[in-house]
């Protein structure tokens, strides 16, 4: 919207006018995506570029941050967070408008992972084992190489039948790891 705005004074003088562009905007931004968080490590996300976005942790302090110009944002990890807790963002734009809020839950608890015995006679066996995260990667390292295996979501983990290499007869050690 554009005003037109001129000033008379009390000897009835009346300036040139000038105009102002008045822009409305009352649209709320879209709520922050936070990344994984963990115990120690800086909390990020992303949110509308230029929002200020304020981070509430569990322990009620929180944190601003003006969003960059590709919407990135960082604050300081309290360093108290304990696993299953939850991070709350909010964004709020310039015009002052709040967006709803964005959440993360920390994820402090390292992953285990365990392979169960295999005593078989083929030679490229199948291999399962258990998992404490629903949702980590679990890879088997044989000789080096990698080979990714299933995570079931359901605290267990597989390796399909005839994915390894054919082992020889004897002892073999494999590496299971798991990230999340």
């Amino acid at each position: 919207m554009t005003i037109h705005a001129q000033a008379v004074d009390s000897q009835g003088h009346i300036s040139s006018p000038a105009d102002v562009i008045v822009t409305v905007d009352t649209a709320a931004p879209s709520a922050p995506v936070l990344d994984p968080i963990n115990a120690t490590n800086p909390v990020t996300g992303t949110a509308e570029p230029g929002s200020t976005v304020t981070v509430s942790f569990p322990d009620g302090t929180t944190a601003t941050v003006v969003a960059g110009p590709d919407g990135k944002w960082t604050v300081p990890n309290p360093g108290d967070l304990t696993d299953g807790q939850t991070v709350t963002a909010i964004a709020t734009d310039p015009a002052g408008n709040p967006s709803l809020p964005g959440t993360g839950t920390v994820d402090a608890l390292a992953p285990t992972v365990a392979l169960s015995d295999v005593l078989t006679n083929d030679s490229t066996p199948a291999l399962t084992g258990t998992v404490n995260d629903p949702t980590a990667k679990v890879v088997v390292t044989v000789d080096g190489v990698n080979y990714p295996a299933t995570n079931n979501g359901d605290g267990t983990w597989t390796l399909a039948d005839n994915t390894l290499p054919v082992f020889t007869e004897g002892p073999h050690t494999l590496t299971v790891t798991e990230t999340d």
